[in-house]
């Protein structure tokens, strides 16, 4: 097949869907598919594929990543989305660039395939601090996007339920993301007690993604200001960057526990597995999350996880298996983080099930298998009556 994603966000941002669409297009390729990949231009930036065509862009909120609209200023690049032969469109992120590849499928007749990855209706604060743009007009505008797609995907369960919540009348074909067993494997340990001068018997609590008030770190920070009460020897390494840094380097400061806390801002993909490797404990309070491909990415890396109770962790974070699913009340995180602390064997025990939980459940081959397998059939009904589908 000849696939081509559209996505609002894509390398250099980093970000859950950059990397959800990576893992996908590489196991596609493997499989003997052709991606082609449209997403918005960013300035400096050189793409060594040639299947990835950048579309010029402006910027229409500073956050992270940026939220950029394309503009129709390179009739070069705009020419390729018409000229290329695709089976399907498939896009990624829900804003500007899906709605561009929603043009695109319509004017080449092919089939529009649409994975909502985020609860946009959790990140309203952003426009004008939520002022203006408030949740409901949000969850009107994605079902009616929604109900004109000729198919769509959710990654979890939690997403379904919420799309059916707005009111979206399409078929909804849950689809999980998955993640590289064997790329977050056999890492050495040091990288983060090498670059924050971290003593080696020292445990690191590590949590990972963008700064923002719905990631909830704010919660993560509290709970280890408590937990280092008691183990000194504990320390908390944040992985991102975003809007919210400054607030949590403040209320570091407030605690006094600037020693214990060590923000890494944005790393290169290339580095996470050796981030991963380094951790003791994953830790992460968020519950805005779809189907979080860090907590994907420190289950394969071996590592016991304390998260907060919410359906995007099901089937990746079982209780008292491979971690501990809390209730967002810091008391419970911390009792269950300083039970692990506590009991090294059970950290181990731990770990070695959330690698066997990943590669069970999130499988790249098997996924990709079903992904495939489910374009064929949209493929099949829109020919059979493509006006109506």
């Amino acid at each position: 097949m000849k696939i081509a994603f559209f996505s609002d966000t894509y390398y250099p941002q980093l970000n859950g869907v950059t990397i959800s669409l990576d893992n996908l297009a590489k196991e596609l390729l493997k499989k003997g598919h052709t991606v082609y990949i449209f997403a918005p231009k960013i300035k400096a930036f050189k793409d060594k594929n040639k299947n990835i065509i950048r579309i010029p862009s402006f910027k229409v909120l500073s956050s992270e990543p940026e939220v950029l609209i394309p503009i129709p200023s390179s009739y070069r690049n705009y020419a390729k989305a018409f000229r290329l032969k695709f089976d399907l469109v498939h896009a990624h992120g829900n804003g500007a660039y899906s709605l561009l590849g929603y043009q695109v499928a319509r004017m080449k007749q092919v089939p529009f395939i649409l994975t909502f990855h985020t609860f946009h209706t959790k990140y309203t604060h952003y426009f004008l601090n939520g002022k203006i743009i408030k949740p409901r007009m949000v969850a009107t505008a994605l079902r009616l996007f929604a109900n004109v797609c000729d198919s769509i995907i959710a990654p979890s369960e939690k997403m379904k339920k919420e799309l059916s919540l707005y009111g979206v009348k399409k078929n909804i074909v849950i689809i999980p993301n998955f993640v590289d067993l064997d790329y977050f494997q056999k890492q050495a340990r040091g990288f983060l007690h090498k670059k924050f001068k971290i003593p080696s018997k020292d445990k690191i609590l590590l949590t990972v993604g963008r700064l923002g008030k719905e990631k909830n770190f704010q919660f993560t920070v509290n709970v280890l200001s408590k937990i280092i009460k008691k183990y000194n020897y504990c320390h908390l390494v944040i992985v991102g960057q975003g809007p919210e840094k400054d607030s949590l380097q403040e209320l570091v400061r407030k605690y006094g526990i600037e020693k214990n806390v060590h923000f890494a801002n944005k790393l290169d993909s290339s580095y996470m597995p050796s981030v991963y490797a380094d951790g003791d404990i994953f830790v992460f309070a968020s519950d805005s999350e779809v189907h979080p491909m860090v907590a994907l990415e420190a289950g394969a890396s071996g590592l016991p996880m304390v998260v907060v109770k919410d359906s995007a962790f099901s089937n990746i974070v079982i209780d008292g298996f491979n971690g501990f699913v809390c209730k967002l009340q810091e008391k419970i995180f911390v009792e269950k983080i300083e039970q692990l602390l506590e009991n090294p064997k059970l950290m181990k025990e731990f770990g070695k099930k959330s690698r066997k939980i990943i590669a069970e459940n999130f499988s790249p081959q098997l996924i990709t298998n079903d992904l495939t397998d489910h374009y064929a059939k949209v493929i099949s009904v829109y020919k059979s009556n493509p006006k109506k589908t």
